[in-house]
């Protein structure tokens, strides 16, 4: 004899889909938000250590590397400006 499958039904309230939808609804937004965050951090990073990077290789030194990679890209910008005089 074959067994019979049994039908499972699942009874959900309306109110419960609504509270699961505006958690889900949360969950993304948040998620979304520490996602761009993640990108805008390794945007600085890479900045921080390309003006590193530039800095020793100017200037041999280690205090000038720190202060110009505390300004990151300020200071990439400004050794592009200055090597390849763009405004002269």
């Amino acid at each position: 004899m074959a067994k019979k499958k049994k039908r499972s039904s699942i009874n959900i309230k309306i109110n419960d889909v609504d509270k699961l939808i505006e958690k889900g609804k949360k969950w993304y937004e948040k998620d979304k938000k520490e996602k761009c965050m993640c990108k805008c951090m390794k945007f600085c990073g890479f900045g921080s250590a390309l003006a590193i990077v530039l800095s020793y290789a100017k200037n041999s030194s280690i205090f000038w590397a720190i202060i110009h990679g505390i300004l990151s890209w300020i200071y990439v910008v400004y050794r592009i400006i200055i090597d390849y005089n763009l405004f002269k």
